[in-house]
């Protein structure tokens, strides 16, 4: 049997409410469409991935004593993600993402309230370290307090993996970038990081250089159905994307995280690794759901398969 590997993501659950117009959006009016509720949050939706994936998976997130902390344990709990480590603090909301999408599923706008997220400080999370340290590989999320972020970075000492988040929270990565074994961002949050325009090949390889110039070992920037660039020292390579049947786009860097790090815990280098991040995130937009409910390492070796024999 293979080994089971152990992964930890601390950062965000919340819940998502998703809006999806029949037609394109009609601004200042009311759309006909579908509304969607579903668990979401970028740490939700990469431990979900991971342990679909066959990964023994922790959550370490913030969560509320409201209904939508309920749900988001019984769908975490469904999943197969260990919920033991999280955080509960009573009286507070859990977080919640509100988006609505285009016709074509791609998100448009959206609001996200995750007030709750800047209680996990590091004299929270001091007392979890011991069992981080325990882990293969442990992944953060930009939802974290940037003091948060550099205090695990310091004290971990196993493989460290960072999601950009948004272009707003990417730049609370800065600190910890020495540190970080890879950082995932697509190409606004690796503007945000880095100051170079990203927008194309040439811009992402440029910028991924500069994000190992600035520490990173190994940097991964997906531009979504244009592809991905990653870099380390040794090289830079883009991987240009490939055609999918957009269905919803939320989740789909999520998935592709939580691929890059299935793969590398299989010793996957990191351009092989990129491309099942690729193969999870074209999986990921043809559900409706941010987590694909067939999310399986079978499925997603299916889907890799398919993707190399066009690359």
């Amino acid at each position: 049997m293979p080994a089971v590997f152990r992964c930890a993501v601390v950062g965000a659950a919340n819940i998502d409410i998703g809006g999806f117009p029949e037609g394109r959006i009609a601004l200042q009016d009311s759309n006909p469409g579908r509304v969607v509720l579903s668990a979401g949050g970028v740490g939700r939706n990469i431990a979900c991935n991971l342990a679909r994936l066959g990964v023994a998976t922790h959550l370490i997130a913030p969560l509320g004593t409201d209904v939508f902390a309920d749900v988001v344990r019984v769908d975490c709990a469904r999943a197969g993600v260990d919920m033991g480590l999280c955080f509960t603090f009573p009286g507070a909301a859990s977080s919640a993402y509100l988006f609505i999408a285009d016709f074509n599923g791609d998100m448009q706008l959206a609001v996200n309230d995750m007030a709750i997220c800047q209680r996990m400080t590091p004299e929270a999370l001091s007392d979890r370290i011991d069992a981080l340290n325990a882990m293969d590989a442990v992944v953060l999320d930009a939802n974290l307090p940037e003091a948060s972020i550099d205090y695990l970075s310091q004290r971990l000492r196993v493989p460290l993996y960072a999601d950009a988040v948004s272009a707003v929270k990417a730049r609370r990565l800065l600190p910890a970038l020495p540190r970080l074994h890879v950082i995932k961002p697509n190409a606004l949050e690796a503007e945000a990081l880095t100051g170079l325009p990203v927008h194309d090949r040439p811009t992402a390889e440029a910028a991924a250089q500069k994000l190992v110039a600035m520490g990173v070992e190994n940097a991964c920037i997906t531009l979504g159905e244009r592809g991905v660039c990653c870099a380390n020292g040794q090289a830079v390579r883009f991987m240009a994307g490939v055609p999918v049947q957009m269905t919803n786009a939320t989740g789909a860097g999520d998935a592709f995280t939580a691929a890059l790090v299935w793969a590398q815990l299989r010793g996957m280098n990191l351009f092989d690794a990129a491309r099942a991040g690729m193969a999870a995130a074209a999986l990921t937009v043809e559900s409706t759901e941010t987590v694909h409910p067939g999310m399986s390492e079978s499925l997603l070796r299916e889907r890799l398969s398919a993707l190399q024999s066009t690359m």
